[in-house]
């Protein structure tokens, strides 16, 4: 299928990529070490997903034998996409996906066998379980990713490496949007992502990782952006505390994955009930 051109929303992007047209996851625990990664090249451990990035990431209790995750946006998971407060759970997926070396390479290709979580409500994330385990990913070269603990400050110098396209950009982080809006989506605390400060983002970039550059850990995923046309509608808009709205002209977004790390059972498996976990979870 066509690649849609660099002035199309990255919401819009996954419709785009798939023909639609709208305006918008017992043996030793492997070291987390954030540096060591980003040291392996700028594309180790993302992934190219049909239309879409994303990232294999490694939870922090994970053993070498649980089957691996990819993170990704939740709007690239279904088509048509989700509802305003649909969340899915634990379904059934026969995804592919290539995995990518340091240099941009396809170092393996997997098959997703569940999608753990996905949402588009309060966040835009989903999570997908591979078939293969992080053992059979490292026998590849595949490095994961680990996710902060914390979301960007104003700021912060970050990197997105979109494996869809084996390209990235980079910016500093302008804080974050109380409430961002899009068609019948809300998202909260999204990353702002200048566009005329590096990351003029595109289609493709979709769950693509936001990368701190000084720790190399995953502070958020990509998912959306100006792209002119109606307010709200065709392009993501702001609402603060008080309810203004604003639009912000070459601005991108990504959502936050810090949220993932507080809805894990024993630091290696996703668990909505686990006490604390702020994830949106399914409607009784």
């Amino acid at each position: 299928m066509p690649r849609p051109g660099a002035r199309t929303p990255l919401l819009a992007l996954a419709l785009a990529m798939v023909g639609v047209v709208v305006g918008v996851v017992a043996a030793a625990v492997l070291p987390a070490l954030p540096a060591q990664a980003s040291s392996e090249g700028r594309y180790a451990g993302t992934a190219a997903l049909p239309g879409c990035s994303g990232a294999v990431i490694r939870w922090p209790g994970a053993l070498d034998t649980d089957r691996a995750v990819v993170l990704t946006n939740g709007h690239c998971v279904r088509v048509p996409f989700l509802d305003a407060r649909e969340v899915l759970v634990g379904e059934r997926r026969r995804t592919r996906i290539d995995l990518l070396d340091g240099d941009g390479r396809v170092a393996t290709t997997v098959r997703a066998v569940r999608l753990q979580y996905a949402t588009m409500f309060r966040t835009d994330v989903a999570v997908l379980s591979l078939r293969e385990t992080y053992a059979d990913l490292a026998a590849d070269g595949v490095i994961p990713l680990v996710l902060a603990t914390q979301g960007p400050a104003r700021g912060d110098r970050v990197r997105i490496p979109s494996g869809y396209w084996t390209e990235q950009r980079t910016c500093r982080t302008r804080g974050t949007a109380y409430r961002l809006h899009e068609q019948v989506w809300d998202w909260s605390r999204s990353i702002r992502l200048p566009a005329r400060d590096g990351c003029r983002i595109r289609g493709g970039y979709s769950g693509s990782p936001i990368v701190d550059r000084g720790t190399g850990l995953v502070v958020g995923v990509a998912n959306t952006g100006y792209a002119g046309g109606r307010e709200c509608v065709d392009s993501a808009c702001e609402e603060d505390r008080r309810g203004h709205v604003v639009t912000r002209r070459q601005m991108n977004y990504g959502q936050q994955t810090a949220l993932l790390l507080g809805c894990l059972a024993e630091g290696r498996t996703l668990d909505l009930d686990v006490p604390g976990c702020r994830l949106p979870k399914p409607r009784d």
